[in-house]
């Protein structure tokens, strides 16, 4: 009994050019091959099927019933086989693919609305999974369960992750515009007099800002910890903490919110943005133009 293992893609291509030419030397020209190679695999083949396939005749080679039987099976499973070996363009505008992004809720305040815009111009069949990402969920999940992950330095990225940087934010701190310090000018020791708002990424105490002072000898209190950034936002207009933070998203909220913003008392490095995914995925050119996509948005808008 024949076995799968004793098939080849090249023994099946074989087999259809004799089915196609009915002669041995127009086969094996067309498969840029020697004639006496072709007969070789034609007796390999004659051996798998257990069957002469083409006999000669009065008019030539002809083919058995048994490699008649094969000429539609035989098509099929090449132009299967093809379409493995073969990288099909990506087209958006047909994609119903569910690609999953993993942003911090900043991420998401800033960014996805033009990526989601931009998503579904061009990509109108598609959707968008937005999973929320803490400090330590990169390290923590699957990388089959990740696609795009836009990212800040605060975050632990794997070493093996593909990353490409995006942008940078410069640090500032925020109040309310009926803040006691409004109107002064904001000094290191006004800075660690009032109670501060921080949001929490799900990891530890070790941020920016905290390395920077504990280099100074200094500590700020934190008043409050939240998982969201339009909650600081509010909570800050209404309260007399501070909120330290990239100015993109306070910006844009600045008049609904009533808040204002100072230059740090300190020097303090921009914060830097990546876009980062897992090798499973880096080939794909499905991922590739979403990518592209959300690098060029993010790009954009912290240039602008």
């Amino acid at each position: 009994m024949s076995s799968i293992s004793q098939v080849d893609f090249k023994l099946l291509q074989c087999l259809s050019s004799l089915i196609k030419y009915k002669n041995v030397s127009l086969a094996a020209d067309d498969m840029n091959m020697t004639q006496p190679a072709m007969s070789r695999n034609l007796s390999k083949l004659r051996n798998i099927f257990n069957d002469p396939l083409f006999v000669r005749t009065a008019k030539g080679m002809e083919p058995t019933n048994r490699a008649l039987s094969l000429v539609q099976p035989l098509e099929n499973t090449l132009n299967q086989l093809n379409l493995l070996l073969t990288n099909k363009a990506f087209e958006p505008e047909t994609c119903q693919r569910n690609f999953r992004l993993h942003m911090s809720s900043y991420i998401t305040q800033a960014h996805l609305p033009d990526i989601a815009e931009a998503f579904y111009k061009a990509a109108p069949h598609a959707q968008l999974e937005i999973i929320n990402l803490s400090e330590k969920s990169l390290l923590q999940e699957s990388a089959q369960n990740i696609d795009i992950a836009i990212c800040s330095q605060a975050m632990k990225i794997p070493e093996y992750y593909h990353t490409i940087a995006v942008g940078t934010e410069k640090m500032v701190c925020f109040m309310s515009r009926n803040h006691p310090l409004h109107n002064r000018e904001l000094t290191l020791d006004n800075y660690l007099s009032y109670s501060h708002i921080m949001v929490s990424l799900g990891g530890g105490p070790n941020v920016p800002i905290e390395n920077k002072l504990s280099k100074l000898g200094r500590v700020r209190k934190v008043g409050m910890r939240v998982p969201h950034y339009l909650g600081a936002l509010e909570v800050m207009s209404k309260t007399p903490m501070l909120f330290t933070s990239s100015s993109f998203v306070p910006k844009r909220f600045s008049n609904l919110f009533n808040i204002i913003s100072k230059p740090l008392p300190f020097s303090q490095e921009k914060l830097k943005y990546v876009l980062v995914w897992p090798p499973t995925v880096h080939k794909d050119p499905a991922q590739q133009w979403l990518r592209t996509l959300c690098a060029n948005i993010i790009k954009n808008n912290l240039s602008s």
